[in-house]
């Protein structure tokens, strides 16, 4: 694999809004890989595990356990949007901004902004910190979200196989079909989900439109980017239809499938954003609750 290390020719001016850059994945791609997270997403599944990601803009995260009520972020917010009310710190999500103020001024880091601003170079330098790392493994770069094709994904797509790394993205399939066409000449591989095939329950569930992620995913299917099909497993959803969406993906003439059994870990998430979590009474799926299809040959991925 060839990594570059000479400055790139790319729109150093241009701003991503990123939730988090993961390194060391290995659920996301061949080898050992870095994980940029993109923020927004048209979608809100009740389960998501990164609510964080569905807004474009930066958030504020609270949390409660480490609040002290000492009151220096009420000081500190220039838009009124804290208060301390019994002896624990407030947000009025609706006034705040996601400016930082208070994360400045909280003692106990009990407040952080998620969501950074950072240009093509910053990430970049980032990601070049595990280069030894992708050469040895065969790793290279994920892009996920949120919804990558909320923001425009191709300048950072350039930027990366011009430096030599292999793409790979992770898309939920709301978004514009022109999109995904200008974005396929970067990318190595796609995870592309399917949560679904009943429209109805797609739309009531999760907000997505059926018919255009068929769409995406027939034009995918006639390109030559190896895609691999992901569907997450929840209970009250979809557990009951997997026969079901399986039959779907397999007519659309995809043979890469990938169950991802439910998970509660972004729950503490929810918290932090003072959101109500749907799922805070089901536990994390067992994965041997999905041994027969394993024995079918369906890869379960992991948490």
């Amino acid at each position: 694999m060839r990594l570059e290390t000479e400055k790139t020719s790319v729109q150093d001016d241009l701003l991503y809004t990123i939730t988090n850059i993961q390194r060391f994945a290995t659920h996301d791609g061949p080898g050992i890989r870095t994980v940029v997270f993109f923020k927004g997403c048209p979608l809100h599944c009740p389960w998501c595990a990164n609510p964080e990601t569905w807004r474009p803009e930066p958030e504020l995260f609270h949390d409660d356990s480490l609040c002290m009520g000492c009151g220096r972020c009420v000081t500190a917010c220039p838009k009124g949007a804290v208060a301390v009310i019994g002896r624990k710190a407030r947000v009025n999500r609706t006034l705040c901004d996601g400016c930082g103020s208070c994360v400045t001024a909280c003692l106990n880091k009990a407040m952080e902004v998620t969501g950074n601003r950072m240009t093509i170079p910053e990430i970049l330098a980032e990601i070049r910190k595990d280069d030894e790392y992708y050469q040895a493994s065969g790793g290279g770069i994920t892009l996920s979200g949120g919804e990558v094709f909320a923001q425009d994904p191709v300048p950072l797509l350039r930027a990366l196989k011009d430096a030599g790394y292999h793409t790979a993205i992770e898309t939920e399939g709301a978004y514009d079909l022109e999109k995904l066409a200008a974005a396929l000449p970067w990318i190595d591989l796609v995870y592309h989900d399917v949560k679904h095939c009943d429209p109805h329950k797609l739309k009531k569930f999760t907000g997505a439109d059926a018919e255009e992620i068929t769409r995406h995913l027939r034009y995918l299917k006639d390109s030559d980017v190896r895609t691999i099909i992901r569907i997450p497993v929840i209970p009250g959803f979809n557990l009951e239809d997997l026969d079901n969406i399986r039959g779907y993906v397999k007519d659309l003439g995809f043979s890469e499938m990938q169950l991802l059994p439910f998970h509660p870990m972004g729950k503490g998430k929810w918290h932090k954003l003072d959101r109500r979590y749907p799922y805070e009474q089901t536990p994390m799926m067992d994965k041997t609750q999905l041994d027969a299809w394993r024995e079918a040959g369906t890869e379960i991925g992991g948490h």
